[in-house]
Formats: C-alpha cells, sequence, structure tokens
C-alpha cells in the first residue's frame, strides 16, 4: 500500500525531558570543593609550595630592607640654622629653604646655604650611603649653619621697601629684628644697634594700624631684650626709645592714637598727655594758618623750551587745613603740619610729548624700541610710552603732556636736561619737585583754600562727562604764582618715597619738618599729586596725594620739572 510506512526505518524522536538539578535549600552552606594538586617535576606540592611562599616573604623584605637603599643610596641632610629661610644648593642645583630635609646621593657633595645680605656658606660633605633599612630608618645627617651679617644697610633698606610694597604684611619689621640679633647671637655692636634703631625709626612711617604698631613693639622689645629675658636695664632702654621718639617727632601722640584701635584711642584721648599736646599742636597751626603767605616774585626762566616759574620761600601748612572749624581737632593722615620751604623752581606746565620726545631722541636708551631693556632692569613697566609708534608721540600731540613714564625716566630727563646746563648755568640743579614743594607751589600763596584758585575749582579742574584723555599742557587758568594743571589733566611724580604716616611723625618747627622729609627713606613707591583728567574735583584738593611704584607707567601720569637756580 502507498500509505504504508516502514516502521523499522524511520528513526523514533520521542523528547526526552533533562533532569532538573536540585537546588540548595535557601541557608545551606555550598559543599566543600577539592583541588587535587600534581607534582611538578617530580616535586611534591608541600615542597614547591613552601618554596613559593618562602621566596616570597623574601622578596617582599627585600624591597622593604634593601631596595630602597641601593635605588636611592645617600642620606637626608638636615639643615637649621641662623638666619632662617636661606636658600640651600646642592651640587649647584637648588635643594630647598631652610630649616629643610633634603635628599643628598652618596658620595662628597657640595652644599652651599646663602642669603641676600648675609655671608655664604660652602662646603663639601661626605654623604654616607647605608643599604639596609633606610625606607624604615632612613639615614640622616644633621648640618648647621650660621651666616654673618655682610650688608646691614642693605638689608635694612630691602626690608624697609618690602614692608612699604606690602604693608599688610607687617611681620617683616620684628623677623629681621629677631634675625639680626640672632646673626650676632645677642652681641651687637654698637654701629648695628644705631642702624637697626634707626630702621624701626623709619618703619614707623609706614605704620597706619594696630597689627602693624604690635610687630613694631615685638621688635623694640626684643632689641632692648637682646639677653634673652626682660631685666631692670632693658626695660629702662625700652623706656629710654620711646622717650627719644616723643623728642624726635612733636606728633607723636597723634601717630598713637590713628595706629591705635577705635577703643584704644579713646583711652589715649582722655589722658593729660593727649590733652597737653592737642591744645599745643591746636595754637600752633591756627597761628600759622593766619599768616599771610607771601607773593609769587613772577620771574622766570627758560630751561631747552621749559619754562620755570621763581616760587618764593616761606612755611607751607601742609595737609588738610581747608575747613577751619575742624583745623587742628582731628586726626587722619593728612594732618596739618608745618614745613620750610626754600626758594626754587618749577615749570608753568607738564613736560609736553615735544619736549619728551628731544630727550629720547638724545638718550636712544630710553627710546620705547628699547621698552624690553627697560623693562628688564626695573626701570618701567610694559605701558611705557605704549602710545608712541616708531619712537615717535602720536600725531597731534605734541602739545599734550607725556605720559605713560616712570619715576625712572622722569629723573633721568632730568639728569639730562641739566648736563645740558653745565656750561650756560653751573651750580644748577634740574630735579623733581619734592612733595612740599609741589604743594606750596599748587596752593600758589593761598592759606586754607582746597583748589589753586581758592574755595572753589574754576576752570583748573579737567573732568567733565565723556572726556577720555588729558588737554594741552597749559589749559587751566593760571594760579597765583602762574602755575597751570596744578589740579588735573595728568597726575605728576614727586621726588619723595610715599610714606602713609609722614604727616603723623611730623614736628610743630617747620625747619624740622624739611630736615624729616629730606631724611626719608627711599623705597619703590613714590609721591604723584595733582590728579588727573579722569578724577573729579572732590578728589583734586591741592593736599590730595597718592603713591604708584617707580617703575609704573600709565596714560594719567606724567610729571614736571623743579630746579634749584643760584
Amino acid at each position: 500500500m502507498s500509505d504504508f510506512i516502514d516502521k523499522q526505518r524511520v528513526p523514533s524522536y520521542t523528547a526526552v525531558m533533562p533532569k532538573r538539578e536540585k537546588t540548595p535549600p535557601q541557608g545551606a552552606q555550598p559543599s566543600e570543593v577539592f583541588v587535587r594538586l600534581k607534582p611538578i617535576l617530580g616535586i611534591k606540592p608541600g615542597t614547591y609550595l613552601t618554596a613559593v611562599y618562602v621566596l616570597a616573604v623574601l622578596l617582599v623584605l627585600f624591597f622593604v630592607l634593601f631596595y630602597p637603599g641601593l635605588r636611592h643610596r645617600g642620606s637626608y641632610l638636615v639643615l637649621s640654622g641662623e638666619p632662617a629661610r636661606a636658600t640651600v644648593l646642592v651640587d649647584g642645583r637648588f635643594a630647598g629653604s631652610t630649616p629643610c630635609t633634603v635628599f643628598a646621593p652618596i658620595g662628597t657633595r657640595s652644599i652651599e646655604v646663602s642669603k641676600p645680605f648675609y655671608s655664604t656658606d660652602e662646603r663639601n660633605e661626605s654623604v654616607p650611603g647605608r643599604v639596609f633599612a633606610t625606607l624604615i630608618v632612613p639615614q640622616r645627617r644633621s648640618i648647621y649653619y650660621h651666616l654673618d651679617l655682610a650688608d646691614a644697610q642693605g638689608l635694612f633698606a630691602w626690608a624697609l621697601d618690602d614692608f612699604a610694597r606690602n604693608p599688610i604684611i607687617p611681620e617683616i619689621i620684628s623677623t629681621t629684628t629677631a634675625e639680626v640679633i640672632a646673626a650676632y647671637q645677642g652681641d651687637l655692636p654698637k654701629d648695628i644697634q644705631l642702624q637697626l634703631l634707626f630702621f624701626l625709626d623709619n618703619a614707623m612711617l609706614f605704620i597706619t594700624n594696630e597689627q602693624q604698631m604690635r610687630e613694631l613693639m615685638i621688635a623694640r622689645s626684643t632689641l632692648a631684650a637682646t639677653g634673652g629675658f626682660s631685666t631692670p636695664a632693658n626695660l629702662l632702654g625700652f623706656v629710654q626709645q620711646i622717650a627719644q621718639l616723643q623728642e624726635k617727632y612733636d606728633n607723636l601722640p597723634a601717630w598713637t592714637i590713628l595706629a591705635s584701635s577705635k577703643e584704644k584711642s579713646k583711652q589715649i584721648l582722655a589722658t593729660g598727655w593727649s590733652s597737653a599736646y592737642a591744645a599745643h599742636y591746636l595754637n600752633a597751626v591756627k597761628k600759622l594758618s593766619l599768616e599771610p603767605a607771601p607773593a609769587g616774585s613772577g620771574g622766570s626762566v627758560s630751561l631747552s623750551g621749559v619754562i620755570l616759574r621763581s616760587i618764593p620761600s616761606g612755611t607751607l601748612l601742609m595737609g588738610r587745613d581747608d575747613v577751619e572749624s575742624t583745623l587742628g581737632k582731628t586726626i587722619d593722615q593728612l594732618m596739618a603740619h608745618a614745613v620750610r620751604i626754600e626758594r626754587f623752581f618749577i615749570a608753568e606746565t607738564e613736560v609736553t610729548n615735544r619736549q619728551y620726545q628731544a630727550f629720547v631722541d638724545a638718550v636712544p636708551e630710553w627710546k620705547p624700541s628699547n621698552r624690553d631693556a627697560l623693562l628688564s632692569t626695573g626701570l618701567v613697566s610694559d605701558g611705557y610710552l605704549a602710545t608712541w609708534s616708531e619712537d615717535r608721540f602720536p600725531a597731534g600731540s605734541a602739545d599734550l603732556p607725556v605720559t605713560g613714564v616712570s619715576w625712572h625716566a622722569a629723573s633721568a630727563y632730568c639728569v639730562w636736561l641739566q648736563a645740558g646746563l653745565a656750561a650756560s648755568r653751573p651750580g644748577s640743579i634740574v630735579r623733581l619737585p619734592t612733595e612740599a614743594e609741589w604743594e606750596w607751589a599748587a596752593r600758589g600763596g593761598l592759606r586754607g583754600k582746597p583748589y589753586p584758585s581758592g574755595d572753589k575749582p574754576g576752570r583748573s579742574v579737567f573732568f567733565v562727562k565723556d572726556i577720555s584723555g588729558p588737554g594741552p599742557a597749559g589749559s587751566s587758568e593760571p594760579n597765583g604764582y602762574g602755575l597751570r594743571d596744578m589740579a588735573g589733566n595728568v597726575w605728576e611724580w614727586c621726588a619723595d618715597s610715599y610714606a602713609p604716616a609722614a604727616y603723623l611723625l611730623s614736628s610743630l618747627d617747620g625747619e624740622a619738618n624739611r630736615r624729616l622729609a629730606a631724611a626719608l627713606p627711599e623705597t619703590s613707591e613714590k609721591v604723584v599729586r595733582g590728579g588727573s583728567w579722569n578724577n573729579q574735583k572732590e578728589l583734586l584738593r591741592v593736599y590730595t596725594r597718592g603713591s604708584q611704584p617707580a617703575d609704573w607707567c600709565t596714560g594719567q601720569l606724567g610729571f614736571r620739572l623743579a630746579a634749584t637756580i643760584p
């Protein structure tokens, strides 16, 4: 039959279900698994496993106890001594600043410890190099140094300038004092002691708050107790220091009050010492404020195209003196004080671009194209004559005041101009005006007036809405001495270094104050006066003062000449 199927030739495909593995009940532990190790090269597992464990332990011990000493064979040098923060060089390479610990490889190494203004400690050290356990117990060798003070005057000048630039870090006063005393191990030579006292006196000129005053007192106390302990003799020395300051500065109470906290100032003001001083000071400034100032002579000279006016001698009441109701009754950094001024000459206007062009043509090192070289010596900033192109001032700006010049550049201009006058006017000195000379000239024979023209700015202030730069030199109305642009146009460099507390550390005698001003320490912050076209009239009073680093160059800062002519 056709549908007959031979069941013998057709395989059966009946599916068989796989058996399900039994799963252990929840929480049951898995059964143990045993691994049977086979011998290796006939060595039983127990034997070669023991060898592996021993080898592993030996490797760990090797890398812990021997490898560090083999790889970095040498010793740690622990350097300490006086003064601190000295630079350490090992084989001519910088290694740290003391106190410090530095690693030196085994062998003979050159060690150099140095610090500016101190001697240098140079030595060759034989550095050992133990191998065993250097990771656990490093090999160390202590090196003590003592650097002698080689340039005390340079150190004090640097420290004072550093404090003047960074008054928020007054610790430089006490640390410098402590380092100098340590350098001599407490046995200060007389000349070093006097220089240190002079440094602390000068530091007072930059102190305007209690934190700074505290550091000064720490320094003076350290100097008084050079033996390390306070004794009656040391205490007497400290009291003598304060007494000498009182003799030097009649207005020391004013400095003490301003530098103290508000609460302590009230306590000082309540003392008889303060009351007696205040009455004496008020009488002195009131008397001077009523004296008439001398009128200008009207005389002038011309130096290479620069017109200089003759300014008469007299006594300037310098500082804030324009509010009679408060004159002598308030204390601030612009405290009024007398300064004696000798006759001098000052330029009618600021130095112009045309006049400065003659200088850079004659002295190529001051050309704008030499800016990089000037920058490398710290004489200018990158804004030096920034608007000039191909060593020429911009077209149409010949009569504008030259700007973008540093204090150093302005001083160099004065030196160049003076050299050209050696034959025609022997004995003449061309320079920047002192701050006191500038203010005396700006007042133009007026006392108690805030502006060169009197009670109101008049046409002496340049600021107007949307102003974008200075006007031609001489644009303002003249003051009583024939000087122009004394309140605006551009700020002007003065010869003096800036000392914020100088007015407070003054005398009641004008001649004494002239000497004090002449003895101000040199720092990199210089006084600027007069304000610029960008300042509103409220900021441009004749006693307004500011400061800039001596290398600073900006489009709002120029200068005018002063001269002493026999």
